[in-house]
């Protein structure tokens, strides 16, 4: 049985015994500052964890996918880049794989307008399309100016090779697996694969599923995210544990 089964069965298990409960779960009140540092603590563990791969066996590219839409990829995948940018001599650079549904414009202080999609169709050069965000310590590639159904994957692949000499990490927003192919090709592109699912949401056939299309194009599964994890046991007791 794999982990990913273990994870997601184990959240739905939890999930159901608090459906059923007569009376409803006592949830801690966390202020918003000591929840930023509890967040903070977990993406450094996860960088923690990549550190502890990528030395020994050379590991510079990954990327970060779902099997599903909105299950927090991009949330993770930022957040892994900016732990390892907290290492103020890493040189650590942030892709937009998903130009399906883009985000990053959204949530990033970008200030150029090409991406991957303006490469790829030509209308802008590899050296105009990083955003440098000095406060993160990363620099940025967006998707691009619009959204698009197909991307060249050898512009993408050129991009990455001449990408790999000048950045220490790169990590790479995916689109989900289940829902469209660039994912499984963009595994063939990189290093290694974080796959996020989400507690309580991500069905365990999808998340069985989305690891077995990685599986069958080859790519190195690094390990999986339970993302959005409730915590069922009050943080008094959690302590004493």
């Amino acid at each position: 049985m794999s982990k990913i089964y273990e994870a997601l069965k184990k959240a739905e298990q939890d999930r159901e015994r608090v459906r059923v409960q007569s009376t409803p779960a006592v949830t801690p009140v966390v202020s918003g500052a000591a929840r930023t540092n509890v967040i903070d603590e977990e993406y450094q563990k996860l960088r923690a964890s990549l550190v502890s791969i990528a030395v020994p066996s050379g590991l510079h590219t990954v990327l970060v996918s779902s099997p599903n839409h909105r299950e927090g990829a991009t949330t993770v995948a930022i957040g892994l880049a900016s732990a390892l940018g907290r290492d103020r001599e890493s040189r650590v650079l942030l892709v937009e794989g998903n130009w399906r549904t883009p985000s990053f414009r959204s949530i990033l202080p970008l200030t150029g307008d090409s991406g991957l999609i303006d490469l790829a169709a030509g209308r802008a050069a590899p050296e105009a399309l990083a955003t440098r965000l000095e406060d993160l310590n990363i620099s940025v590639i967006p998707a691009g100016t619009a959204p698009a159904q197909t991307v060249d994957f050898e512009v993408v692949d050129s991009l990455m090779a001449r990408l790999r000499s000048q950045f220490d990490f790169i990590v790479v927003d995916g689109p989900p697996v289940n829902s469209y192919a660039d994912a499984s090709v963009l595994a063939t592109k990189v290093d290694g694969v974080i796959l996020v699912v989400e507690a309580d949401n991500t069905p365990v056939l999808d998340a069985e599923n989305a690891k077995r299309q990685l599986g069958k194009v080859g790519a190195r599964i690094l390990g999986v995210v339970l993302n959005r994890r409730r915590n069922y046991i009050p943080a008094f007791i959690e302590s004493l544990l």
